[in-house]
């Protein structure tokens, strides 16, 4: 059996921090150097399902990037397991986005630096809960991947979003060569670990009862959404236990105390709070219960072990489990309301054209 420090070994991760995405990076420079700003263009900004044509006005290189995520081959039968998984835990899946996967990573300290750049993640967390949120739904619904769905184009734009990010930093004097690549290759299979291991190790703190079959079925659905936001397949595990290896490994080079970290976990639990929840627990205290003590201390939010332990009786799991509805299919068209009807005027994770901060 393999290691853990063979599996992983930290020079390929050391190159992986050096290593963003060929495909994206290269579209991107080439939208700069041409001078298309997909921002201000009404026919990018109006693409949101995958049966609308690529429009004729993009650049050809865009055009071959749009075309490259949508000629993606989706494993069906993957894909059905995985949506199957997603729609069952729905509501679940999604308090655990914005009380464990999100601030889980914003304990990677250099992640959280580049997220640092923009105000926009410090002074509207909402919009950051809010359009992660979104995009979990576009690429997990039943019809993601389907014409009538938008996960093919909700990946192109996220991904693109990413490159906008490595380029502004890297062609700016607020990055230092030392810290690496922005959005690289470890980071983001990092935060992809975050939608599939992460989320599962959060329901099974919320009382469910989750097989190693659903488990490795979700990473590997996962995985298939990783590998179109241009994750390379050498940081997509396949099984549970290599997931659980990569992940150890991550937390373990990448994990610790910093300020942008913080800040983003600070800010996101006051906009957290500030929200009706559907349970009688303290935010605070549920977001504690998930992160553990470890990541907290790390992003500074406040754990008591004593409200911790409450929080993990199994009482309070029967009575957090028995505020999501047990009609999965109602729970879902609910989610569906609110994350899959949106228009064109308010399509998420828009192209960076500038640093704006």
């Amino acid at each position: 059996m393999q290691t853990q420090e063979i599996k992983y070994p930290n020079k390929a991760l050391d190159l992986a921090r050096k290593t963003g995405d060929a495909l994206s990076d290269k579209t991107v420079k080439d939208l700069f150097e041409s001078g298309f700003n997909p921002l201000s263009n009404e026919a990018y900004n109006n693409l949101i399902f995958n049966y609308q044509s690529i429009p004729d006005e993009f650049p050809d290189s865009l055009k071959k990037y749009f075309q490259s995520i949508k000629n993606f081959q989706i494993d069906e039968e993957l894909a059905e397991k995985g949506v199957e998984f997603y729609v069952e835990h729905a509501s679940a899946i999604m308090l655990c986005l914005g009380m464990l996967s999100l601030p889980y990573c914003y304990a990677a300290a250099e992640g959280a630096k580049v997220l640092s750049f923009s105000k926009r993640i410090y002074e509207q967390p909402e919009k950051r809960l809010t359009e992660t949120a979104e995009f979990v739904f576009d690429v997990c619904s039943p019809e993601a991947f389907t014409p009538q769905g938008k996960g093919f184009i909700s990946i192109a734009k996220v991904r693109l979003m990413h490159a906008a990010i490595r380029y502004h930093l890297l062609n700016s004097n607020k990055w230092r060569d030392e810290l690496g690549t922005p959005v690289n290759q470890e980071d983001m299979a990092g935060t992809n670990l975050s939608f599939s291991l992460i989320a599962i190790r959060g329901l099974r703190k919320l009382g469910y009862t989750i097989s190693a079959d659903q488990s490795q079925n979700y990473i590997r659905y996962w995985n298939m959404i990783g590998e179109m936001l241009g994750v390379h397949k050498e940081w997509l595990p396949e099984s549970n236990q290599d997931a659980f290896i990569l992940e150890q490994k991550i937390k373990n080079r990448n994990f610790r105390n910093s300020k942008e970290g913080e800040m983003l976990a600070i800010n996101l639990q006051g906009y957290i709070k500030s929200q009706p929840l559907p349970f009688k627990f303290p935010t605070e205290n549920m977001m504690a219960y998930l992160l553990g003590e470890d990541i907290c201390k790390m992003i500074g939010l406040p754990f008591d072990n004593l409200e911790v332990d409450l929080m993990s009786n199994i009482k309070n799991l029967n009575g957090i489990r028995n505020v999501f509805p047990t009609n999965h299919q109602k729970e879902f068209r609910n989610l569906k309301k609110q994350f899959g009807e949106r228009n064109s005027g308010s399509a998420p994770f828009k192209f960076l054209a500038k640093l704006d901060a």
